[in-house]
């Protein structure tokens, strides 16, 4: 684990009315929030993308780090997990230990990444945890992302991580249980809609979201919600527009809104089902004023404090 980030910014006087997230965050104590960043874009590089992500777990925490703090809060930051040498699948293990020992000790990881290879890491952590601590409980995927990630593909990469967790959970004769909300299909191939209907996969395409089809959207959403114990939550930035999210590796035409994001997400947290949460696919090498790092932060920033 790499510790390199120092956490700093404005200090507006005494008290906890005043403070900002970078006072509150420990490096040590168990805490109810454990910051985990995996700075890796080997996954992207064999996907063929646009590299510049493994830089993007330190580029999250300084756009944290200023946000206020409006409730009592214990949140903690582990460090970063390096993908070393091209080794994604050492790296992808070691982020799943570090994510099975959070919730081990009582602590709800929330991964920085990163290429969306970090996501195969992030759902093994949970699928270790439940299959020691809880094999009765399903797991639930829900992926904001214009791809589906299904690829078959010789070595796991950026664009594989859920076809990786299906194998994983066949496996051990478990049910695979996966959502996409933002689906392009202009960015997907035909035979990933094949392997996700294969793989009795539930998505909504990008086009379908819309503040005047939330309604819809919730119930088919929360349809898949109620068939799970368990939930593992991950935002690919490139599911937004490029206007918002510019720093990703594959930049979205259309994209969804925040006016429809948000109201999603509340609800996914609403349920009290979430286990871990990352986000995905930050690149600050293509970022615009840091657009793309704040974006993650907000989305963080709103899964700590009740909005």
């Amino acid at each position: 684990m790499k510790h390199s980030f120092i956490w700093q910014g404005r200090n507006d006087g005494e008290g906890a009315a005043h403070l900002r997230i970078h006072q509150v965050i420990n490096t040590q104590a168990h805490a109810s929030y454990a910051l985990i960043g995996f700075g890796s874009d080997e996954g992207v590089k064999r996907n063929k993308g646009r590299l510049g992500a493994a830089d993007a777990p330190d580029a999250i925490r300084a756009q944290l780090a200023n946000l206020p703090v409006h409730q009592p809060l214990s949140i903690a930051d582990l460090g970063t997990v390096m993908c070393v040498d091209g080794d994604l699948e050492k790296a992808q293990a070691e982020l799943a230990d570090q994510v099975e020992d959070c919730l081990c000790s009582g602590s709800q990881p929330i991964i920085l990444g990163g290429g969306h290879e970090v996501a195969f890491g992030s759902f093994s952590g949970l699928f270790q945890y439940i299959q020691k601590h809880q094999p009765d409980q399903k797991i639930g995927i829900i992926n904001f992302d214009a791809h589906f990630d299904l690829r078959e593909a010789e070595r796991v990469s950026s664009g594989t991580p859920f076809l990786n967790a299906a194998h994983l959970s066949a496996q051990y004769q478990q049910e695979f249980h996966y959502l996409c909300i933002g689906v392009a299909k202009h960015a997907n191939t035909q035979v990933l809609f094949e392997t996700a209907d294969r793989l009795n996969c539930t998505y909504i395409y990008d086009q379908a979201l819309r503040e005047t089809h939330l309604d819809a959207i919730m119930l088919k959403m929360n349809q898949f919600i109620e068939k799970v114990d368990v939930l593992y939550v991950t935002v690919d930035l490139d599911v937004f527009s490029a206007s918002i999210a510019p720093g990703v590796s594959a930049p979205a035409v259309k994209g969804i809104d925040l006016s429809v994001f948000d109201p999603l997400f509340q609800a996914i947290k609403n349920t009290g089902k979430i286990k871990v949460l990352d986000v995905a696919e930050c690149n600050p090498r293509f970022d615009l004023d840091n657009r793309t790092a704040k974006l993650a932060a907000y989305i963080i920033f709103n899964y700590l404090f009740d909005q």
